[in-house]
């Protein structure tokens, strides 16, 4: 018995010593397409031609399904389009992806504002706001939005420890009333 496991784990051994950097470079050769073909799409867009760059960003998010770039390239392409809930479904899909993915949380939000879904819009832009560096100018337009939304107070001027702390006291403050709206209408129905 233990000289047939030998060659065994010798045979299995010698695959994986061949296989693995195979996949690897076949991973590496699809994320290579993958970007190109976004590439492409982004040059179709730039160019107009919105049908051309759809099936491009089709191609790169079908080459390598864990590039959630040409998710949220498709997002924006279908809401140009009037395809909301399409667009809604390729946003997600890119932060199911990369739930990090700075653009994907501003693209959301803004689309959220545009359905009329504010919780849904301060959600993300709360995530844009906090993940975003200092001086990023979607941190900016991130504060912005919730300035504009209720939920943060313009503070001009503020910066660093003092300016999180003031803002991490309006986020509180917000979920806090969020609760208490919901806890109020459970306790009177349908009200108001």
């Amino acid at each position: 018995m233990g000289s047939f496991r030998r060659p065994v784990l010798d045979g299995l051994t010698f695959l994986a010593v061949i296989l693995i950097p195979v996949t690897v470079a076949l991973s590496n050769t699809l994320r290579e397409e993958a970007v190109s073909y976004r590439t492409q799409g982004y040059e179709a867009q730039r160019r107009g031609d919105a049908a051309t760059a759809l099936t491009y960003y089709q191609k790169a998010a079908a080459l390598d399904p864990s590039y959630p770039t040409p998710h949220n390239d498709i997002g924006i392409v279908l809401e140009e389009q009037g395809r909301l809930s399409e667009a809604e479904a390729s946003y997600q899909r890119a932060l199911a992806l990369n739930p990090n993915y700075l653009e994907a949380h501003a693209n959301l939000a803004m689309l959220y504002e545009r359905m009329g879904e504010r919780e849904k819009a301060i959600s993300h832009w709360r995530t844009r706001y906090e993940l975003g560096e200092g001086d990023d100018p979607w941190t900016a337009r991130a504060e912005e939005r919730l300035v504009a939304l209720g939920v943060l107070s313009a503070r001009a001027g503020l910066k660093g420890t003092e300016r999180r702390r003031l803002t991490d006291d309006a986020f509180r403050a917000h979920a806090q009333s969020i609760k208490d709206f919901r806890s109020l209408t459970e306790t009177h129905g349908n009200w108001p």
